[in-house]
């Protein structure tokens, strides 16, 4: 199964507004996908969906987070990275690098100018689709 670090932006479209991001958050619900995360990626989850103008789109951030956690797989990185500027977005990187996922998808334009790290393709929402459409999921074993 392909497994992916959806940035907090790309969970947050994902969960509350039609579009690609949505058809990666469904992929993930259904099976099709294998979400990876971390405690401070969850962490900042919840503190995004607690923004007081995403609170009429999500009135429960814990409740969500929660079920995000529950269907995520949870890694803790191991190291620290310190690749973009914005501290944050390393936190993305750190889950990548620790669970060796096949793609992180972003639509933070620093992480996107990277275009892979470590190996990783680093893509947006729909260029992920794109990605997804031409490699399929892998064969069985």
């Amino acid at each position: 199964m392909i497994a992916v670090v959806l940035d907090t932006n790309t969970l947050v479209s994902g969960l509350g507004w039609p579009g690609a991001p949505s058809v990666l958050v469904d992929a993930v619900l259904a099976g099709e996908l294998m979400l990876v995360s971390s405690p401070p990626l969850l962490d900042e989850l919840e503190q995004v969906l607690a923004y007081p103008k995403l609170l009429h789109v999500f009135n429960d951030p814990a409740g969500v987070t929660a079920l995000v956690r529950s269907i995520a797989d949870v890694v803790e990185p191991t190291s620290t990275l310190a690749a973009v500027a914005d501290e944050p977005d390393n936190r993305v990187l750190e889950a990548a690098v620790e669970a060796g996922v096949d793609a992180v998808v972003t639509g933070d334009a620093e992480l996107l100018a990277l275009g892979e790290f470590q190996g990783i393709p680093v893509m947006s929402a729909t260029k992920f689709l794109e990605w997804w459409a031409d490699n399929g999921p892998p064969a069985a074993e």
